[in-house]
């Protein structure tokens, strides 16, 4: 197995690093001083070597979103020496030897998308695995598999799949997780939240330059294997479009587009027109899933960390949106109206409120304060749009529209969370629930990136208590933190509950195994989170 390297320097955005630095975890005059200094590369190295998928498909292959009767695969064929056109044949069958064809075709792969494919595929049945390959000359890719969605008006009595992002190739550590995933059972799907690749202020500005990531990134053998052995529902975060700074609809129109485009050539997924990403899958009866957008339409986001003074009050300006005004009305609409048993709303980065410090202590000498006072993680995410995300769970309430859980990611910290209008009011009962997934690798160990002097036992208590005081300041909606581990979520739905496992993986070994660090139940038409026991132990640590 080769191992990643890479270029942590080169992500802009909040990180674990960048948490526990606002915690004061190694900054002079802060809570600790670790005195110890992080290595940050200044070029980004070319992929491990690995084994190849085969030629001419040596990226491998991809199936999307599940949908009733049918999916979109995709392939990439490397391109002839002259650029030209390439026919591609596509297959699709009930058996993995490919004896009987249910569905087929040819496609061009043509300089003018990278030489990617991606194909609708329909007329299958309804709630179905099958497989899938493509040919040029007679030379055949690696077989993949796809799922089919079940019927609009079936009654499904369960649904799994995964949630993770932020796969860094890092000097320290693998892609491990990504094997941990495939081999999870029953997995009907995986969410992938987005950091599918971290690109670069500099070096990431044109479409080809945007494209030679994809293709770095799909170097990775085991991020091959995972996506040809289950279908994967992908979102754009940061990570695919710009750093420092994070996208929105300010972003330099030329970039964005060459950005967009490329993750539309890269991904199985049709583009509707327009770049338009933000999109709905049905799992009959049992689920609703909204797949949101939160980077293309939104305002500036605001770093300030204290939201009582300055800039930092303007996070609390009504005008400000995360999801812009059409995907609010498609996101509300489609909530509102939904029938299903569930509503499972897929955001690349956390909606619940994320407080250091919880200043509502000083409204007796501050009457001006905002609501929900307090200094809160410089995270990128809905803190810095608190009208929007108060008005969205004021919509859920006075709709009557409950049992509606986020999964999201982007922190590359663990996270559950219940949501309510006012976080603050103890009396406020929960109207959603967020549970946030760590990343697939590694950011530098806090225990030694900024606490490398002490043993590594105390170094984790130092950390493991960062995490109370921080569920501590955020009024008991804060459930679960985890600052140190990377994995990914497990998600379990039936038409009674939801059930949701925070698997951990120890990415600096590269033979470690998953575990169960946490997890909850969310019964239907509950307001509280329910913990459940988990193994609470770990991988060796290296």
């Amino acid at each position: 197995m080769a191992r990643s390297r890479s270029t942590a320097a080169e992500r802009g955005q909040m990180s674990r690093r960048t948490l526990l630095t606002a915690l004061g975890f190694g900054v002079p005059g802060g809570i600790l001083l670790a005195g110890c200094s992080v290595p940050t590369p200044s070029s980004f190295p070319p992929p491990p070597p690995g084994v190849p998928d085969a030629a001419p498909f040596s990226l491998g292959v991809m199936a999307g979103d599940p949908r009733p009767g049918g999916t979109d695969v995709w392939t990439r064929v490397d391109p002839p020496v002259d650029g030209r056109p390439v026919g591609v044949l596509w297959t699709v069958s009930e058996d993995r030897d490919f004896a009987t064809v249910t569905a087929g075709g040819v496609e061009v792969a043509t300089a003018d998308d990278d030489h990617c494919i991606s194909v609708p595929v329909s007329g299958l049945a309804n709630d179905r695995w099958y497989f899938y390959r493509f040919e040029v000359d007679g030379q055949a890719s690696r077989t993949g598999r796809l799922r089919t969605a079940p019927a609009v008006d079936s009654t499904p009595d369960h649904l799994r799949f995964a949630v993770t992002s932020c796969q860094q190739i890092t000097s320290e550590s693998w892609f491990v997780t990504h094997r941990c995933i495939a081999e999870e059972p029953e997995l009907d799907f995986l969410v992938h939240l987005g950091d599918y690749v971290y690109n670069s202020a500099t070096s990431t500005i044109t479409l080809d330059q945007y494209r030679s990531f994809y293709r770095r990134w799909r170097h990775q053998p085991l991020l091959r294997d995972l996506q040809a052995h289950v279908p994967m529902v992908a979102m754009w975060d940061d990570g695919e479009q710009e750093f420092p700074g994070g996208p929105d609809r300010t972003m330099d129109p030329a970039r964005a587009e060459a950005a967009r485009r490329a993750w539309f050539d890269y991904f199985p997924l049709v583009d509707p027109g327009g770049r338009r990403a933000y999109r709905a899958l049905t799992w009959g009866a049992l689920a609703d899933l909204p797949v949101a957008d939160v980077r293309s339409y939104r305002d500036p986001v605001i770093f300030e960390i204290d939201h009582t003074s300055g800039p930092g009050l303007d996070t609390y300006d009504p005008t400000r949106s995360s999801l812009g005004p059409e995907q609010y009305a498609w996101l509300t609409g489609l909530l509102g109206d939904s029938t299903a048993a569930w509503r499972l709303a897929q955001i690349s980065y956390n909606i619940s409120p994320w407080r250091l410090v919880n200043l509502e202590f000083l409204r007796q000498f501050r009457p001006d304060l905002p609501p929900n006072a307090g200094i809160y993680a410089p995270n990128d995410a809905w803190d810095a749009y608190k009208a929007e995300r108060r008005d969205l769970l004021q919509f859920l309430t006075d709709a009557g529209v409950s049992d509606t859980v986020f999964t999201s990611a982007h922190t590359h910290i663990a996270i559950a969370s219940e949501l309510a209008v006012d976080p603050d009011d103890r009396r406020s009962p929960a109207v959603a629930f967020d549970f946030t997934s760590p990343a697939m690798t590694a950011d530098p160990d806090p225990r030694r990136a900024f606490l490398g002097d002490l043993p590594e036992r105390l170094a984790e208590e130092i950390i493991r208590f960062g995490e109370q005081f921080v569920l501590s300041q955020n009024a008991g909606r804060m459930r679960h933190l985890n600052l140190i581990d990377q994995g990914y979520l497990l998600v379990d739905v039936t038409p009674e509950d939801v059930t949701v496992q925070v698997r951990l993986v120890n990415t600096y070994d590269p033979d470690a195994r998953p575990f169960t660090g946490a997890a909850f139940r969310v019964a239907k038409g509950a307001t509280r989170i329910e913990r459940l026991a988990a193994q609470r132990r770990r991988g060796s640590f290296a």
